[in-house]
């Protein structure tokens, strides 16, 4: 048995209130801490790791103790951060929605067994101006504002990172046009109608979206496919599967949602593995929480290649640096009215970059070299 496989048997263990069976003496703790780790799963592992008769001693018990402590603290701090940061917002009118581990979290029998990176809302268009004053406010350093396509990045030491998001997807996404009007459809809590909310339908196909974007350009790990089964099977009756069965084949996503489906089911339920649900496992296991960096250039420069005719590493460096306008005037909406500033806006992005994001600039100059 691998270290993965163990993992997931955990996982699995956790998820139906089982008894998991005993580790096996060829895989070690701390090879199992790390990839639980990895993968953003490690509560989910725990409380199956508790349960065992040969539990983890001396120092793997403790790295193990320690982890679980400080994910129950970061649990309750980003769930109380959450609500003021709501309440900041509405006390300015500003509409908000709160976003992807945030909601996931209160579907699991646990808010701790979905660790999450970072908190991620959506803010009503026109106001992410006055976010950004409210988020400063709240002591809130600006980590990566205006470089991104769709969201703002804000930091407060040692364990938040807030994501504010101008819109769900950016123009350049093939199914921006689902959630280009997500505000029409959003609902507003009955005591506070600047805090918003999905329709439960809108939320699968969102979190599809994300799901697949992260599967497709970079990879994603476990934590995804546990996110999926408790969806499916937190959410089944609220959900409007006649338009989810409708809408799928307009997003391109009909063997996708299987996929990822008879892989929940596989994993939990009834064990039955096909040849490629194993290779997609075997790809998001390796890719981690995130997926990798290296994943994701591979994923943008095979694109380019088709759609742009790049086909050298010189080639795609010189895209990444000079982006397409369309993409540009999301970043820079000025030049949408007056194009001919681009080469300035194209130098001021690398050098606010050069300045700011210097240690992310240099892992893609790494990644490149690589592809």
């Amino acid at each position: 048995m691998t270290v993965s496989n163990y993992l997931i048997n955990l996982i699995r263990s956790t998820v139906r209130n089982e008894m998991p069976m005993e580790k096996p003496d060829d895989i070690s703790w701390q090879d199992l801490f790390e990839l639980a780790k990895y993968h953003q799963v490690g509560e989910l592992a725990f409380f199956s790791v508790e349960k065992l008769q040969n539990k983890p001693e001396g120092a793997d018990k403790q790295q193990w103790m320690r982890e679980h402590e400080r994910c129950e603290v970061i649990d309750i701090l980003q769930r109380e951060e959450a609500e003021m940061i709501v309440e900041a917002a509405s006390k300015k009118e500003i509409g908000i929605l709160p976003l992807k581990g945030y909601i996931i979290k209160q579907i699991y029998p646990k808010t701790t067994y979905r660790e999450m990176g970072d908190l991620d809302f959506l803010i009503e268009p026109g106001k992410v101006e006055e976010m950004d004053s409210i988020m400063k406010e709240m002591s809130y350093v600006a980590d990566d504002v205006g470089l991104e396509d769709s969201h703002d990045v804000y930091k407060k030491d040692p364990y938040l990172v807030v994501e504010n998001h101008r819109r769900l997807l950016p123009p350049t996404e093939e199914n921006h046009w689902y959630t280009d009007d997500i505000w029409e459809r959003l609902e507003s809590d009955s005591s506070n109608p600047y805090l918003k909310s999905m329709t439960w339908t809108d939320f699968y196909l969102y979190h599809l979206l994300h799901f697949e974007k992260h599967y497709s350009m970079g990879g994603c790990g476990i934590r995804s496919i546990v996110d999926h089964y408790y969806i499916k099977k937190e959410l089944k009756d609220r959900i409007d599967w006649d338009f989810v069965k409708e809408i799928l084949p307009k997003m391109n996503y009909v063997e996708f949602e299987k996929m990822v489906t008879d892989l929940t089911i596989a994993l939990f339920e009834d064990g039955k593995m096909t040849e490629e649900l194993e290779k997609a496992l075997k790809f998001m296991i390796k890719s981690g929480s995130y997926g990798t960096l290296e994943e994701y250039q591979r994923f943008e420069f095979e694109n380019y290649k088709k759609e742009m005719g790049i086909k050298t590493k010189k080639g795609y460096f010189f895209r990444r640096m000079f982006m397409e306008r369309e993409r540009m005037e999301f970043i820079y909406p000025s030049l949408k009215k007056h194009g001919w500033l681009l080469p300035f806006f194209w130098v001021h992005r690398l050098f606010k970059a050069l300045f700011t994001k210097r240690g992310k600039v240099k892992s893609e100059m790494e990644g490149i070299k690589k592809l």
